[in-house]
């Protein structure tokens, strides 16, 4: 994801801290980095891929991929450090605080599966967010 108005130093403190809530299970990945003095981009991922705040494939295949609602948590502690911050994900952008409390729910229904076998993100983790 790309957070225009929150530094890579506060990326990776607002997935430590909301990482407490997920049994340690959340981390930055490797591969954020700064884009300029304001702005970074990084991916939250988990440490272990059955554990707190990991999701699951459409098929059903365990990954690192945070879930949803770890997800969610993040972007929620990253808007109290900056409300008016820009965060852009593959699913949507979002303008404040107050444009992911107005646009982030709807992302639940995006279908993530296939026509056969649709899937939805809230559906494939286990956290109970």
């Amino acid at each position: 994801m790309e957070l225009i108005g929150i530094t890579l130093i506060q990326f990776e403190a607002a997935v430590a801290t909301v990482s407490s809530k997920y049994d340690g299970n959340l981390a930055v990945h490797d591969d954020a980095k700064s884009t300029s003095s304001r702005s970074s981009r990084g991916r939250v991922v988990t440490l272990d891929s059955h554990g707190q705040g990991s999701r699951r494939s459409w098929s059903g295949r365990h990954g690192k991929w945070a879930c949803w609602h770890a997800y969610r948590d993040v972007m929620l502690a990253l808007f109290e450090v900056n409300p008016d911050a820009t965060i852009r994900t593959s699913l949507a952008t979002y303008k404040g605080r107050q444009g992911f409390l107005d646009t982030y729910p709807g992302t639940a229904y995006h279908n993530i599966g296939s026509m056969v076998a649709p899937a939805y993100m809230p559906e494939l983790c286990d956290c109970g967010g």
